[in-house]
């Protein structure tokens, strides 16, 4: 497996490039002057949270010096126990900058003990991941070897929220949607899946002159994609082909080239078309690709209402009539991988595919086809809005755009995850 990075993104908005910049400044309270104090008194002082500055739209001034920060009272409250997701959700913007550890690895470029510190870590992790794995098949010298894991435990669960380790992710995505499989007595089995793949080799089909145009383009940065109808791009080519066949109603459509792409840094062709086969039956995407994209808009509508509902930044996009149409097609179509970081989208898969089966007890309805199973999107959308939240509530309808539509310079994916799960649960308790 390897750690590529998509294509160099076409724009990155100015505002998010300052605050990616701009050191993160510890959090914590001191005495400064308070504004209205000052205007009155002229000396008095009062407790306040210390917090970076937002970039500001480039043609608005925030008016009376009004930062949108937390409260004092609030900022105190959210280092209570019980409050832990609430403070992730309010000091979401953190995710723009390094976290303190990987801020002092970019200023030594040998790494020094910070760098080994992280090392022994991701050793740790990949150990306890090691220990989880059941083996199904040896391997002739442990080439080959499959592995499951149980799905239900609440252990594996809280692990995979804080990222499986690379040396797993490919045996663990495996086993997640092998297990959704296992759930669903229609679903096909492995070995017909690849059957399937090699014989529609041999049939032509009608997206070939597009899917031709568009493997060049995918990830080309990566080594495997560079040359042109050789290795990565061949591969590339001959899974897009037989998935355009397999699902003759939905084809080809732009952006299952990235998808397809991401899978084979981690599979071989034969078990790539197996994940994207599971993805499109198990986890909903055969209806976000669904023609005319009636799925899409369903799930775009239902991050709207169920998921923004009436906060702070839903009113401020609404009063710009910006709609999630405008920049939520993208995430949802590549599942976010032209719009954050290749190891941030990463995280993202990693519980999408675990926790991407549709919940059972809710029936589907033509305007809520997917029953829950794309809430770990959903959660991820509200994590971005999250973390962008003080430049959006300060920006008019183009700078708003250019952030919501442009790469999105996630540095702290931990931060991204733990803002994703407390959105995540936020949502689980109101449906309760």
């Amino acid at each position: 497996p390897g750690s590529p990075e998509p294509r160099k993104p076409q724009r990155v908005s100015t505002l998010l490039q300052q605050v990616s910049e701009t050191p993160r400044k510890k959090r914590g309270f001191t005495r400064s002057p308070s504004s209205a104090a000052n205007s009155t008194q002229g000396t008095k002082q009062t407790l306040t949270p210390s917090r970076k500055v937002s970039a500001r739209s480039l043609n608005t001034v925030a008016s009376n010096g009004s930062q949108r920060s937390t409260s004092r009272i609030r900022a105190a409250a959210n280092r209570l126990p019980g409050n832990r997701d609430r403070r992730w959700m309010d000091e979401a913007g953190d995710m723009l900058t390094l976290p303190p550890g990987l801020a002092d690895i970019a200023e030594d470029e040998e790494g020094g003990k910070a760098a080994e510190g992280l090392k022994k870590k991701e050793w740790e992790r990949a150990e306890k991941w090691r220990k989880m794995a059941k083996v199904l098949k040896p391997g002739k010298d442990g080439e080959g070897m499959e592995f499951e894991f149980d799905a239900r435990s609440p252990k594996l669960i809280e692990r995979t929220w804080k990222g499986i380790p690379d040396r797993w992710r490919a045996a663990a995505w495996y086993s997640f949607l092998n297990t959704s499989a296992k759930k669903r007595k229609e679903s096909p089995s492995e070995e017909s899946i690849i059957n399937a793949f090699h014989k529609l080799q041999d049939a032509s089909s009608a997206d070939d002159v597009q899917i031709d145009i568009d493997v060049p383009r995918t990830i080309n940065s990566h080594i495997m994609f560079r040359k042109r109808y050789r290795g990565g791009q061949r591969l590339l080519f001959r899974v897009l082909h037989a998935l355009s066949l397999y699902f003759p109603d939905t084809g080809y459509v732009q952006g299952m080239a990235s998808l397809a792409a991401t899978l084979l840094c981690y599979f071989d062709e034969e078990k790539t078309f197996v994940m994207l086969v599971r993805m499109w039956t198990l986890r909903g995407l055969d209806k976000l690709y669904e023609p005319g994209f009636p799925g899409l808009m369903a799930a775009l509508d239902e991050f709207h209402k169920k998921w923004l509902g009436g906060g702070e930044v839903s009113k401020k996009l609404t009063e710009l009539s910006i709609e999630p149409t405008a920049y939520g097609t993208r995430w949802y179509l590549t599942l976010f991988n032209y719009s954050i970081p290749f190891p941030a989208q990463l995280r993202v898969w990693d519980v999408f595919m675990l926790l991407g089966d549709p919940d059972p007890s809710i029936t589907p309805t033509p305007d809520r086809p997917f029953c829950g199973g794309l809430d770990v999107l959903h959660a991820t959308s509200a994590a971005l809005i999250d973390g962008t939240r003080e430049i959006l509530l300060d920006s008019d309808f183009e700078n708003a755009m250019k952030v919501l539509t442009s790469w999105i310079p996630v540095k702290d994916e931990e931060l991204l995850m733990k803002v994703t799960k407390a959105e995540w649960k936020l949502h689980r308790r109101k449906r309760v």
